[in-house]
This record gives C-alpha cells, sequence and structure tokens, in this order.
C-alpha cells in the first residue's frame, strides 16, 4: 500500500476553514480580562496615594504593570 503524497482531504479542510473564519475580538481573549484588571488595581493604588510619593505604593505598581506586560508578551507570542 503506497503512501499517499500532499495534503489530507481533513487538513485542506482545516486550513480552509481557519483561512475563511472571521477574526476574533482581541478583546475577548482570556489575556485581556487579566490585564485589565492589573491595570485597574495600579490605577487605584495611584488614586489612593494621589500626589504623595509612595515607594511601597510605586513598587506595587510596578510589580502589577510588569505582570500585565508579561501576559501580553506570553499571548504574542502564544498567537506566533
Amino acid at each position: 500500500m503506497s503512501t499517499p503524497s500532499g495534503p489530507t482531504p481533513a487538513s485542506l479542510a482545516a486550513r480552509s476553514a481557519q483561512q475563511n473564519a472571521p477574526a476574533g475580538d482581541p478583546a475577548d481573549h482570556p489575556v485581556a480580562a487579566e490585564v485589565r484588571d492589573l491595570l485597574e488595581e495600579a490605577a487605584m493604588i495611584g488614586s489612593v496615594v494621589g500626589e504623595e510619593f509612595d515607594l511601597g505604593a510605586v513598587s506595587r505598581q510596578t510589580q502589577l504593570l510588569s505582570k500585565a506586560h508579561d501576559a501580553l508578551a506570553n499571548a504574542l507570542e502564544d498567537a506566533r
């Protein structure tokens, strides 16, 4: 029995479905809610502290923004 060369009908159908599918809404990506929550928490810390300089608050904001960045970077890597 010989091995068929070229793509299988199933792989052709899957490729066609993927190419013809509508683009998803980026806001529906699971990382969007995570990043939104992190940014809201960072903004809340800033509004509570106000004009006063608080090294602890700045440190916490930095941690939150770094987590948001990492989540977005990982999502971008997964999309490749």
